[in-house]
């Protein structure tokens, strides 16, 4: 437990700590190194009212955030545990439970139900909703050409997609409040989510709060916060754009095309190397792409998007997710050395 100058003693949980190390100054490894063996690594104190040792870790925290002087922070709580540890203009209009009612109204506008929601998960870093409206469809016919078994070609069955959206937020300084294209494969439920993105920072006035740290709601506030929720409604509708998801089919036939001519455990090694994936990833990448029996790019990138649905953290599944998106708008140049694995 870290002691902060609150009326009540707060468990922190793992994001709060990320946050309060960066706030400190204090490099997270280390961070996390101190504060695993603070049991072990114990200063004694002179104070009266702790007369017994401390760990290191409550001293070094502690004193280095008593040399921020009065500088005010915002923390965030929930069920007894401090989940944040925010700048005082960190907008808390923009929570979760505001954030899904302007969701739930978009997604009726936009003639959706219930039943079209394919996924959606809170977790400690984020709120997804994960939507996929069926009246927009296409196929994407997967390259026949290189993949013979023997003396036989492999035939790749045609593949239905359909257009949606994933709307994200963060009520604890995590990421923006924002809007994304997605394409959600029927056959085997993969989920690519294109980069570009309406997005809202939770930045806002600065908040003012009582002597017990309740935060004040101000009408100047709420109106700002209510007029940056109303653009979700619209970038929703982009999202579900008939002419926008042409357009991204079209660059993802184009990856049917692609063939990976480079060594393909050579390939999935770069491939995890330029977007970040863990080796556990890339072995995971590799297994699918050797089963997927298609080497192409569009065979990789499913392969990536397949990954995400095999991973436990869902904050993982849905940037992997992202990751798969991403191939449909790598420059060309970038395209040709990841199918020659350079």
């Amino acid at each position: 437990r870290t002691h902060l100058m609150l009326p009540e003693t707060y468990e922190v949980n793992d994001v709060a700590h990320g946050q309060l190390a960066e706030y400190a100054g204090v490099p997270k490894g280390f961070y996390d190194r101190l504060r695993n063996a603070s049991e072990d690594l114990q200063v004694p104190t002179l104070s009266e009212a702790q007369p017994s040792e401390s760990p290191l870790f409550d001293v070094m925290l502690n004193r280095l955030l008593e040399s921020k002087g009065q500088d005010t922070r915002l923390v965030r709580t929930l069920d007894g545990k401090a989940r944040a540890f925010l700048s005082d203009s960190f907008s808390v209009d923009l929570d979760n439970f505001d954030v899904f009612q302007v969701a739930a109204r978009a997604l009726i506008e936009a003639g959706l139900e219930p039943d079209n929601v394919v996924s959606c998960e809170v977790t400690e870093r984020r709120l997804y909703l994960k939507v996929v409206s069926p009246k927009l469809e296409a196929t994407i016919q997967p390259s026949n050409l290189h993949r013979r078994h023997g003396e036989h070609y492999i035939l790749k069955e045609p593949q239905v997609v359909q257009a949606g959206f994933v709307l994200m937020n963060s009520e604890t300084g995590l990421g923006s409040l924002c809007v994304q294209q997605v394409v959600y494969k029927l056959m085997c439920t993969n989920l690519w989510i294109r980069e570009d993105a309406y997005r809202q920072r939770h930045i806002g006035r600065v908040l003012e709060a009582g002597e017990n740290g309740s935060v004040y709601r101000s009408d100047t506030r709420l109106a700002d916060a209510h007029a940056r929720l109303l653009k979700v409604r619209d970038h929703v509708s982009s999202a579900l754009d008939e002419t926008r998801f042409r357009a991204l089919v079209g660059k993802m036939q184009e990856t049917t095309e692609v063939r990976l001519e480079g060594n393909i455990e050579r390939v999935v090694e770069v491939t995890g190397r330029k977007f970040g994936l863990s080796q556990e990833e890339k072995s995971s990448v590799l297994k699918n792409l050797i089963e997927g029996a298609d080497l192409s790019l569009w065979g990789l990138t499913n392969a990536i998007t397949q990954t995400a649905q095999e991973v436990e953290s869902y904050d993982r599944a849905t940037e992997l997710e992202a990751i798969g998106g991403r191939f449909f708008s790598l420059p060309t140049p970038e395209v040709r050395e990841l199918a020659k694995a350079a």
